[in-house]
């Protein structure tokens, strides 16, 4: 998709002959596979664990940022709006 790009193309073919990321992907599919079906089950509950963990620090953090952001754009409304005189 982006080798045709004239700068971006010899970058990312630089990128994969120095990083083997299909190899690693293939090797760890294999070795996902691999496992018994209890060692998949348990990985995949941990891994939901962390992804719903990391979801809700996600809301936490965004929903601190939407509260400073309106703060910040309601003092600058009342700031540069001549409402009081």
């Amino acid at each position: 998709m982006w080798e045709g790009l004239p700068v971006v193309g010899p970058i990312i073919e630089f990128l994969k002959g120095l990083i083997p990321l299909e190899e690693w992907l293939q090797s760890a599919t294999e070795y996902i596979l691999d496992l018994s079906f209890a060692e998949q089950f348990l990985g995949g509950i941990l891994l939901a664990i962390i992804f719903i963990l990391g979801v809700f620090s996600l809301i936490k953090k965004l929903s601190k940022l939407i509260i400073v952001i309106a703060i910040l754009v309601g003092l600058w409304l009342l700031y540069t709006n001549d409402v009081f005189g």
